[in-house]
C-alpha cells in the first residue's frame, strides 16, 4: 500500500509541469505601465542656449526621454540629469550626501547632442532608472568637452524637472 501511494504521488507530480519561464525578458512598453511624466525647460544661464526634456517613466526601472537643444549651429552639447535643483551650485561630497549635485545614472546615459545648421538638435534615449518623486532634479547643459566627468557646476542652461501623473 505504501509503494502504491508513493507511485501515485510521483505520477501526479510528473504531470505538474511549470509552464512559467523565470528567465523571460519583457521589454515591450505595453508590458510596463506608465508611472509618471517628467519635464523641464532649460533656460539660458549666461548663454543663449536653451533646451527641453520630456521623460516617460515606466514601472520596471525604465524611462524614455527626449532632450532637445537650441543653440549655435553645428555645436555639440552635453546634457545630464542631476539630483538637486538649478539653485544648487555645489557638488555633493559623495553619491549619498544629503546636499549638493549628484549625477543621476551614468554618463553613458547621456549622448552628446549636435545641432543642425538651424541650431536645433535632439536625442531620444532610454535610461535605466527611476526618478524619486520626493527628490528634486535638474537637467543641465554645457558645451561638449573631452572631460566627461562633469559635476554639474557652471551650466550654460538649466531647468528643474517637474513630475506629473500619467
Amino acid at each position: 500500500m505504501h509503494r502504491a501511494g508513493m507511485l501515485l504521488l510521483l505520477v501526479a507530480l510528473a504531470g505538474c509541469e511549470d509552464k512559467r519561464n523565470p528567465a523571460e525578458v519583457r521589454d515591450d512598453v505595453q508590458t510596463f505601465s506608465l508611472r509618471a511624466n517628467w519635464s523641464a525647460t532649460a533656460a539660458p544661464v549666461s548663454s543663449t542656449v536653451s533646451g527641453a526634456l520630456a521623460i516617460k517613466q515606466y514601472l520596471g526601472f525604465r524611462m524614455d526621454g527626449t532632450m532637445t537643444i537650441t543653440g549655435a549651429p553645428g555645436a555639440s552639447y552635453q546634457w545630464r540629469i542631476f539630483k538637486g535643483d538649478c539653485a544648487t551650485n555645489v557638488a555633493a561630497a559623495n553619491n549619498t550626501a544629503p546636499t549638493g549635485l549628484v549625477l543621476f545614472e551614468t554618463i553613458q546615459s547621456y549622448p552628446d547632442i549636435t545641432t543642425n545648421t538651424s541650431g536645433a538638435g535632439s536625442v531620444v534615449r532610454t535610461i535605466a532608472g527611476s526618478l524619486d518623486s520626493l527628490t528634486t532634479y535638474s537637467v543641465r547643459i554645457r558645451l561638449s568637452q573631452s572631460a566627461t566627468n562633469w559635476n554639474g557646476l557652471t551650466p550654460i542652461a538649466c531647468g528643474n524637472l517637474q513630475r506629473a501623473a500619467p
